[in-house]
């Protein structure tokens, strides 16, 4: 497993518990199984793009949170190279999701 997959975990798991959502919650509002989101929590699956970006809807999070490192968006006024990349991303997922 890579680092990214493990800070995806650790942030999936983090807001989820956040919003006090179970898995079979996360799970129906995001139209796939119970056993989905265990095993993209387990590190056995990893979610689709579209799934990501599902997750991220219900937990009503930027998808970016899911698989940054906190610290990058504790400065807010900051404008590092990545903040301004994860907002550029945010945007065209934002069109991509009007579609």
């Amino acid at each position: 497993m890579n680092n990214y997959q493990q800070k995806f975990i650790q942030n999936l798991k983090k807001y989820r518990k956040e919003k006090k959502l179970s898995q079979a919650v996360l799970a129906e509002r995001c139209g796939v199984s119970t056993g989905t989101i265990g095993n993209i929590e387990c590190g056995i699956a990893s979610p689709s793009f579209d799934l990501l970006l599902k997750i991220a809807e219900v937990l009503e999070i930027h998808p970016a949170f899911l698989l940054a490192e906190e610290n990058l968006f504790l400065n807010s006024k900051s404008e590092t190279p990545e903040k301004i990349l994860l907002e550029e991303i945010y945007e065209k997922i934002k069109i991509y999701l009007k579609k």
